[in-house]
């Protein structure tokens, strides 16, 4: 008796295709976001050498040191984590209606004078506290996919060559981009803010990315440091840019002119 089995087809046009673009966004926006602090911690495990260099004061941007940088960063995605990790924990361990009706505030603002001095000026600690974020997000990450319900059945047909019984996934990572946060923010006065986890995990995957361009720039030109082309860069223009883009030489000294101002 021949298989039932639904004939592959190369032509994709032929072939219905599951309804996981939402899913898919959401893991390649999670994805960037951990590559992006894996590559800091690169530059502090393999570019960086002593405390020395992530204290010293920048000429170019006063006020600035590479340790302030790293550290600003680390404290934008831990109070992106901290009200998620709180209720994603609460969710995955309680049905009622409380837990998962509560609007997660997440507060940039908020910080832990205690513990930014160490991660500022020391490498060791910089390090460390970098790679806790990246597993953090990883370990939300997981966890967020943990609370999904997969479906099989006639609904999920499609898929590469038409196969049949493909998964379909309720909730999960895709759903938890999807939610609804508060942002609080001091400006000095209260300013409260809708948003979604998805666009604040964004926010902070491209404010990493603001902060490592200034960081390129005390590294590259007044520590002498040679650092990835790719680190502190977009996305979108590393996309723009192409494969067979070369970059310009960096030039070794900077000259330094002080405002009149």
């Amino acid at each position: 008796m021949p298989s039932q089995r639904p004939q592959a087809s190369l032509d994709h046009t032929l072939v219905p295709m599951p309804t996981r673009e939402q899913s898919d966004r959401a893991e390649a926006l999670l994805s960037l976001s951990i590559s992006l602090v894996d590559s800091a911690v690169d530059i502090l495990r393999d570019h960086i050498r002593s405390d020395e260099q992530l204290v010293r004061a920048s000429l170019l941007m006063p006020g600035g040191t590479l340790g302030k940088h790293f550290r600003h960063v680390i404290e934008s995605f831990r109070a992106f984590l901290l009200p998620l990790y709180a209720q994603s924990t609460s969710s995955s361990s309680s049905s009622s209606s409380s837990s998962s009706s509560t609007t997660p505030v997440i507060n940039y603002d908020a910080i832990l004078p205690s513990t930014r001095r160490p991660i500022a000026r020391s490498l060791v600690a910089c390090q460390r506290a970098m790679e806790s974020i990246r597993d953090d997000l990883i370990a939300w990450g997981d966890l967020c996919r943990s609370l999904s319900s997969p479906e099989t059945g006639s609904e999920a047909a499609g898929g590469v060559a038409g196969q049949a019984g493909v998964r379909r996934e309720q909730g999960g990572l895709a759903a938890e981009m999807d939610k609804q946060v508060m942002v609080l923010a001091i400006t000095p006065t209260r300013q409260e803010m809708k948003s979604t986890v998805g666009r604040e995990l964004w926010y902070c995957a491209l404010h990493a990315i603001h902060h490592f361009s200034m960081l390129r720039t005390i590294a590259v030109h007044e520590l002498g440091l040679e650092l990835p082309v790719e680190f502190g860069t977009a996305p979108s223009t590393l996309l723009y840019r192409g494969l067979g883009w070369k970059p310009p030489a960096e030039k070794s000294e900077v000259r330094v002119i002080k405002s009149k101002l």
